[in-house]
């Protein structure tokens, strides 16, 4: 039950009435008005038939009851669906990051971006920009993902509502949130604990004018989800300190070889014999004798997920160079070359590819032999 007070319900709904009778009643009989709207409001949100009907515009009903949903957030209350919560999806790249959170947000409304090293705060939040009217420039806020994706959420307030990082740590996730960091500290039921000031008059009046509510503070409601997905072991990453990343869910998504694309690709070994294997007993094997190479630590992480891969590369006429130039570039950059190519012949990168171009033996005896003990794979005829 929400308590009347009735100074704090007179500062906060005269503002937002144009009208002027209807402004001075808000200050002579405003406990009468507020029950007015009251009985306005259920009128409209009933499901039982009527003989009679008011001549309202339902839009105006629905800027009411968001107006008044509002003004109650002091008290806890913005969204009437519960369970929003910030999540990190995290894994091997191609364990399917992406494809899990499309599974969730799927015919539901979201925002999505995607982190970068040049990314800043007025970029994931919004700022002033120019735009040309006539021939003067003006300046107005253009909204980021963040408050386009907050506003929706106050407006669609018995929807869940996502916003979507994908790549979260390939900026300093820190600071692109800046004071934004503040209101991922969530209750129980999924409400933000604590508020921010809008940075600027403009994006307070933007958010307003967006919503039709008359907000002061930043408070992240209990309809939105906030999902990322990231890889830890890419190169040029930044870290995630401990005090962002306890403000979300952690997800972690293991290989899985039972899943992927279905397809095939093939390798000479060194009696110049081509053979082909399946493509997810290719991967397991790979990732099997990576993890099995003695004195070189290779966390579960910077293995090959199954969707690494899309179908159309595995068309069993070798193996994909995104998988090669994995291996060669970034697994494989400082040491352990020698456990999957054959070093003696291939001195470089380029001599990997016109190996590839050409069909020829290029992978190391081991690894070979190692996938040759495959019962899947098949030599060529």
């Amino acid at each position: 039950m929400i308590l009347y007070n009735e100074n704090f319900w007179r500062e906060k709904v005269n503002p937002t009435i144009s009208n002027l009778v209807a402004k001075n009643l808000t200050h002579t009989q405003p406990k009468v008005t507020f029950e007015l709207l009251s009985k306005i409001i259920h009128f409209s949100g009933s499901q039982f038939e009527r003989k009679e009907e008011l001549n309202l515009e339902i839009n105006a009903l629905h800027l009411a009851k968001n107006t008044l949903q509002n003004i109650q957030s002091p008290l806890g209350i913005i969204s009437d669906l519960t369970g929003g919560e910030n999540r990190i999806f995290y894994g091997a790249p191609g364990t399917g990051k992406s494809h899990e959170i499309n599974k969730i947000i799927s015919g539901k409304i979201y925002t999505r971006t995607v982190f970068h090293p040049d990314l800043q705060n007025s970029d994931f939040f919004g700022c002033l920009k120019p735009r040309m009217e006539e021939s003067k420039v003006n300046y107005e806020f253009v909204p980021g993902p963040f408050m386009k994706a907050l506003s929706e959420a106050y407006l669609n307030y018995s929807d869940p509502v996502y916003l979507v990082i994908e790549e979260l740590n390939r900026a300093p996730a820190s600071a692109v949130f800046g004071d934004l960091f503040l209101l991922l500290d969530r209750n129980d039921d999924g409400q933000g604990e604590y508020d921010v000031d809008f940075p600027s008059p403009e994006s307070l009046k933007w958010f307003n004018y967006e919503t039709g509510m008359t907000c002061e503070k930043i408070l992240i409601p209990s309809n939105l989800y906030i999902y990322a997905s990231m890889n830890s072991a890419d190169q040029g990453v930044y870290p995630i300190d401990t005090a962002f990343r306890r403000r979300w869910q952690q997800e972690y998504l293991p290989l899985d070889y039972k899943k992927g694309p279905v397809g095939k690709v093939s390798y000479v070994d060194k009696n110049n014999n081509r053979r082909t294997i399946k493509w997810q007993f290719f991967v397991e094997a790979l990732n099997n004798f990576l993890t099995s190479i003695e004195d070189q630590s290779i966390a579960e992480d910077r293995l090959i997920g199954q969707w690494f891969v899309k179908v159309k590369e595995l068309d069993g006429k070798g193996i994909p160079e995104k998988i090669l130039l994995y291996l060669w570039d970034d697994l494989l950059r400082h040491e352990g070359r020698e456990k999957i190519f054959d070093l003696d012949k291939i001195k470089t990168y380029g001599d990997l590819a016109k190996a590839v171009e050409n069909q020829k033996h290029f992978l190391s005896t081991a690894f070979t032999e190692h996938l040759n003990k495959n019962p899947d794979t098949n030599a060529e005829i």
